[in-house]
């Protein structure tokens, strides 16, 4: 993907948020999808920059990141929720708006294909059994830049206090309530965290401390180390725990190891 063809790609999303305006500007949480995303198309260049990629797959790298979350937009407006358990799966309505906006007119079939492709499947909790070497690296790079911003959106929401006027961001979970057993030993046997079992703001520290061991590239790994992330963690912890902690010096050791 040539940079000229990514201008028209980051014009034409551009039109379709803007769609989403009453008297000029977005509601709350419309807004914060939209700086998250072009957060994420940042990161996505950032990380195939950082991993030495050509410029045709940085470009498609970031155009990936401009449409991983284009879904959010009819979603809120149509179910005022952007849990998908109970309204939709965003990743597979992202799709559907690409194809139904057009927004990938006149983009060639292999680089459409995997736009797609990487959209519809970001955000599912594992990858799909078959994948091209392809698609596999461009879905990997996205889940990567994807979470960078959600780590930096947890840390911000929290020590702005903008969580507790939008306690959506975190699926109205006990903001308060200490770490759960169940969590934390998923997290030391280094298994999946399962969502089911997540009662409180320290378990989603958790699991997004399994997500930094699950990055799939080593630029990803150096941007959380950069950015102070886990520091950052610690210092807006509503709840500290000596078990909780010990699960911040594992991230800490495995990152730096990478």
């Amino acid at each position: 993907m040539t940079s000229e063809l990514l201008e028209v790609l980051t014009q034409r999303f551009r039109d379709y948020t803007d769609r989403y305006r009453m008297n000029g500007a977005l509601v709350p949480m419309h807004q914060l999808k939209l700086e998250h995303t072009l957060r994420v198309a940042a990161d996505a260049r950032a990380i195939a920059d950082g991993m030495r990629w050509p410029n045709e797959e940085v470009c498609l790298a970031e155009a990936v990141g401009l449409f991983h979350d284009i879904a959010r937009f009819p979603q809120f407006q149509q179910y005022r929720s952007f849990n998908d358990a109970p309204t939709i799966g965003h990743g597979d309505l992202g799709f559907q708006t690409l194809e139904k906006e057009n927004l990938l007119d006149g983009i060639a079939a292999e680089p459409r294909a995997l736009i797609l492709h990487s959209v519809q499947y970001h955000n599912k909790k594992d990858l799909p059994r078959i994948l091209t070497a392809h698609e596999e690296k461009h879905l990997r790079l996205i889940r990567d830049a994807d979470r960078l911003d959600i780590f930096f959106i947890c840390w911000e929401s929290i020590q702005s206090g903008d969580i507790h006027a939008n306690p959506e961001i975190i699926m109205n979970i006990d903001f308060n309530g200490p770490p759960s057993d169940a969590v934390l030993d998923q997290f030391e046997r280094d298994e999946s965290i399962d969502y089911r079992t997540m009662k409180s703001m320290a378990d989603r520290f958790v699991l997004q401390l399994s997500w930094m061991h699950d990055l799939s590239y080593d630029s990803s790994k150096r941007l959380v180390l950069e950015r102070g992330i886990l520091d950052k963690f610690i210092d807006v912890l509503p709840v500290k725990t000596d078990r909780l902690l010990r699960c911040f010096k594992k991230t800490a050791a495995f990152l730096a190891n990478a």
